[in-house]
């Protein structure tokens, strides 16, 4: 769904059990996101950028980074954490 959507692998367990490491994800850069949707961010953590998956929720005028993992703490959506884009699609390994 989309020219630009890309496929990326899951590289941690922050969001088990729904995405699990290893498994392949299909990111939209040019989808719209809103409060309950799944997101790829670039993140800034002591001068590396990395990305993370979350979902996103509203808690008031804010927006968290919610992973499913409760040993992972919410953090929240500043201008150093830009959505790189939707995930669209998920695929199970099975």
């Amino acid at each position: 769904s989309g020219t630009r959507t890309y496929p990326l692998k899951v590289q941690e367990d922050s969001m088990e059990p729904m995405f699990s490491k290893g498994e392949i994800i299909f990111v939209n850069p040019d989808l719209k996101w809103k409060a309950g949707d799944y997101v790829i961010t670039n993140c800034q953590d002591r001068g590396h950028e990395s990305a993370l998956l979350r979902q996103v929720k509203a808690i008031g005028d804010q927006f968290m980074l919610h992973p499913l993992n409760r040993k992972y703490e919410d953090l929240p959506l500043t201008k150093h954490n830009e959505v790189a884009g939707k995930v669209v699609r998920l695929r199970k390994n099975l």
